[in-house]
């Protein structure tokens, strides 16, 4: 009784703490006006940017020779779920890593280190943060696309994507906990995380189909769990993507389970690696 008592204390504290997190970081972004109007029109201007590329690439949203490669002549659904996706691990590999730097920068992880908060109790607040605004750019780019183009994405199947979108998020807390503890260790972050974005984007479908891809690129590609999420999705919303639905998911389950014990076992070297270099706060 007393042991489960400890453990309701110990869960009340934990989520207590999450609520904190969220808004700390809230109250950071409403600091800035100007990102609260990139948030607002980042959807907007994407989507016609993708829009105004299939009409300039192959001269609207319908392709027979996209289809030879795709297999799908829906261009622009296409890249449009390539693109809502992609935000999920375009935040993931900025966001923890980064509000860990944040804090090196201002001089206040030390404190949050010597807290008897558990670390990943941070992580999965700060995470938390990130997936929200992942969710909201996602959803915004599927609803406007909806709206104002010639494409409906907004319908019963969006609650089987969110779902295959969660196992994604799975592995990019893996990547998450490596970044993390990157940051412990190099400290500087920027420069790796704009190599590995793009690393990312270009060698999985995320724009185009795996079959342009030279074939020494696209094998990369079927060691990124970006890869099944988008073949999953694609497939199940009828663009083109061959294989088995349940296939890509499996293979996502097995890549959430590598990049989380990897992910945390390198975090864990990490700390304890800057914990006997005394380098845990150093900017």
């Amino acid at each position: 009784m007393v042991s489960e008592l400890s453990k309701g204390v110990r869960l009340s504290r934990e989520l207590h703490t999450i609520r904190y997190i969220l808004k700390k970081e809230l109250k950071l972004w409403k600091r800035y006006p100007s990102r609260i109007l990139f948030i607002l029109i980042m959807p907007f201007l994407s989507i016609l940017t993708l829009y105004f590329q299939g009409m300039g690439l192959v001269g609207g949203t319908q392709s027979s020779e996209f289809e030879s490669f795709a297999g799908t002549q829906d261009y622009l659904v296409f890249i449009i779920l390539g693109s809502a996706v992609f935000i999920f691990v375009s935040t993931a590999i900025w966001g923890v890593g980064n509000s860990i730097r944040r804090e090196q920068m201002m001089g206040t992880l030390e404190s949050i280190w010597v807290t008897p908060t558990s670390k990943i109790t941070i992580f999965v607040g700060v995470a938390l943060f990130d997936g929200l605004f992942s969710s909201y750019v996602a959803f915004m780019q599927l609803l406007i696309s909806s709206l104002i183009l010639p494409v409906n994405l907004i319908d019963l199947r969006l609650f089987v994507i969110i779902g295959i979108a969660f196992l994604l998020i799975f592995a990019l807390y893996g990547l998450g906990f490596f970044f993390t503890g990157f940051v412990l260790i190099y400290k500087e972050l920027e420069d790796f995380t704009n190599m590995i974005t793009s690393a990312i984007k270009m060698v999985t479908p995320v724009s185009y189909p795996l079959s342009v891809l030279p074939a020494p690129v696209a094998f990369i590609a079927l060691f990124i769990p970006l890869t099944y999420a988008l073949q999953a999705i694609r497939k199940y919303m009828g663009v083109g993507e061959s294989g088995s639905l349940y296939q890509y998911l499996g293979l996502l389950l097995v890549f959430d389970l590598i990049f989380l014990v990897v992910g945390s076992l390198f975090f864990r070297y990490a700390e304890r690696s800057a914990k006997r270099r005394g380098a845990i706060a150093t900017y």
